[in-house]
């Protein structure tokens, strides 16, 4: 008798790839979460206590800092990947969720075109808050902390459309294709990260829609779409 074979839908195949990076992370987080609380310490401690002069001291302090927050994100969001989650929703405003994150992941270097809309959607307002809190930051990082990140919002039927565009350094096909795949790993997938997988996540629990476009060297437009409560 043939041995019977069995394929996996990517979704499945994602489904067992998160099971092991769930077992690496309840072993590796505690630990993880030490070094970078030590190291966001020490950052502290010099800039601080020993108040640094010079140009170059003090851009290496903040160049620490940014580094250690960039870490402590990579963690969070690695951790939230792994964890079953329930979520709270609540009526809330989609405009001002945005405008917290934005306001999150200001920077020297980094502009904010806004035009947004007042939208109420029934969702758990701080895990919305990550998902475009994650991927503000990874605008900012693929336009290397110089630059214009827009974000516009549009209201069709019992849906709004939330827009976010940079003209960073974009995708490859093949980044594009697997960005939210947590174990792709390519050059421009180490710097995606893992913000997109945990985003995408998000939205699918708020049956949502986000769908990523993407060019080399052009740029990257990540819409968001999500019902709105009827007035």
């Amino acid at each position: 008798m043939p041995e019977k074979t069995y394929t996996l839908t990517k979704k499945e195949l994602n489904a067992e790839k998160n099971k092991v990076i769930a077992k690496f992370a309840s072993v590796a987080s505690h630990d993880l979460k030490n070094v970078v609380g030590g190291l966001s310490n020490i950052a502290y401690y010099f800039s601080k206590a020993l108040k640094p002069e010079g140009e170059t001291q003090n851009a290496m302090l903040k160049l620490l800092s940014t580094e250690v927050n960039n870490l402590n994100t990579r963690i969070t969001n690695l951790l939230d990947m792994t964890r079953v989650k329930q979520l709270t929703k609540t009526p809330c405003n989609l405009q001002d969720i945005i405008t917290q994150a934005v306001n999150d992941t200001k920077i020297e270097g980094i502009e904010f075109e806004l035009q947004l809309l007042p939208a109420q959607i029934y969702a758990d307002a701080e895990r919305m808050k990550q998902v475009f809190t994650n991927i503000i930051t990874n605008a900012k990082d693929a336009m290397k902390n110089k630059g214009t990140v827009i974000i516009k919002m549009n209201i069709e039927n019992n849906t709004v459309k939330t827009e976010i565009l940079d003209y960073g350094i974009g995708m490859d096909n093949e980044t594009l294709e697997n960005c939210i795949d947590p174990m792709f790993s390519t050059k421009l997938a180490k710097a995606v990260g893992m913000g997109l997988t945990v985003a995408n996540q998000v939205i699918e629990m708020h049956n949502g829609i986000l769908v990523i476009e993407s060019e080399k060297d052009k740029g990257t437009k990540v819409t968001i779409s999500l019902n709105i409560l009827n007035s």
